[in-house]
């Protein structure tokens, strides 16, 4: 009876990592699951060892805070490794925990390691591939520049396409949408999507709450509409748009229920400007963190962007407002035009489609499981 370990560090990470333990159950029901990870991993069958989608950090001057939560849980893995001998390890993307950290404890155990959603070393830690070499036995990718970048380092890769592309279903109809989250149906929607980590509310929510006020100033008309990740408080979200003198709803459940009623929409930059790409909603992409965090970023920044949707498209689909330029009157101009300017909003929208286009055909997660199970019998 075949076991795997898994470690994941952020609600995305859980989310991802469930739905691939899901299909790896499919395949074969006899296999055990252990490892760090999140609520979602232990639902779909995973023996929880601790929770890390609480200690999900940006950046390494951020990850700090968090840093004896990480601790405590690489002791609990290595006191597993010494009883239970796992076959096969699968780290989920979280590279600054994964790849210094838990990478060496696997190999010390002799466990090989798979590395699904790959760290954005080709981005900002190139310096971070010898980890990669040294420790990894195989990267399964979601980017096909990612491909021909393991592949030049002498990286054994696979690229399964993105999973998001079997994901983008809304569970309801539009009109049933509209009645659910309670929204007016002749009013213009424009979505605030502040991320999945609770910093990154912290951070970005008052902007974007500015960014609406200003937005509704111009077109008096306009709602506002906010997809609650997994994981996130409610009563974050609520005390982040309190006094904000703007309509907001706030949506639970499937974000691509809320993306389909959406004209334009303010995204912080992550998984959310794929979704929102894929949905095909025109978006303006925002970004902050600690001031520490970025300065050591701009230093070893390799790429012109920091929009996923910019990278995959190769140049600037989408405007992006990163630190500094992130503030509410620019953000708020940007979306003002997208919703005034039909030309404008359709043009993004062909550019959002070619982007969708590159991340491959449907099936990604099905091709990840048959890449681990591959991994598995090469042991």
């Amino acid at each position: 009876m075949a076991s795997i370990v898994f470690a994941a560090g952020d609600p995305s990470g859980d989310g991802h990592a469930a739905a691939l333990i899901s299909a790896l159950v499919r395949r074969d029901p006899s296999l055990q699951f252990a490892g760090l990870g999140g609520p979602a991993m232990q639902h779909a069958g995973m023996t929880l060892l601790d929770n890390l989608t609480t200690a999900a950090a940006i950046g390494p001057f951020d990850a700090a805070r968090h840093f004896s939560h990480l601790l405590r849980a690489r002791h609990l893995l290595d006191e597993h490794l010494k009883t239970h001998h796992p076959d096969l390890a699968v780290l989920i993307d979280f590279g600054d925990f994964n790849l210094p950290v838990i990478a060496p404890l696997l190999k010390r155990h002799g466990v090989p390691v798979a590395y699904y959603i790959s760290p954005q070393l080709w981005a900002w830690g190139r310096f971070r591939l010898r980890y990669v070499r040294r420790y990894v036995k195989q990267m399964i990718v979601l980017f096909p520049f990612e491909e021909a970048f393991y592949r030049e380092a002498g990286v054994p890769v696979t690229w399964v396409g993105h999973p998001l592309i079997d994901a983008v279903r809304p569970t309801m109809s539009k009109i049933d949408a509209l009645e659910h989250f309670g929204l007016n149906p002749w009013r213009r929607t424009v979505g605030l999507l502040p991320g999945s980590r609770a910093q990154e509310i912290h951070r970005h929510l008052p902007l974007m709450r500015a960014a609406a006020q200003q937005i509704a100033w111009h077109m008096p008309g306009v709602q506002f509409l906010l997809p609650k990740a997994p994981g996130v408080q409610r009563r974050q979200l609520e005390a982040g748009l309190a006094r904000s003198g703007v309509t907001t709803y706030i949506a639970e459940g499937s974000v691509y229920d809320a993306l389909q009623l959406m004209d334009a929409a303010i995204v912080a930059s992550g998984t959310a400007t794929l979704q929102t790409a894929l949905a095909g909603v025109p978006m303006a992409v925002m970004y902050r963190t600690s001031w520490p965090t970025y300065v050591v970023s701009r230093m070893v920044l390799r790429v012109p962007h920091i929009a996923m949707v910019n990278v995959v498209a190769g140049r600037e689909a989408v405007p992006e407002f990163v630190q500094r330029r992130a503030n509410p009157k620019r953000i708020a101009e940007t979306v003002v035009g997208l919703l005034r300017d039909e030309r404008r909003a359709a043009r993004m929208r062909t550019d959002l489609a070619e982007v969708a286009v590159k991340l491959g055909p449907p099936g990604a997660v099905e091709r990840t499981a048959d890449a681990v199970l591959a991994a598995l019998q090469q042991r």
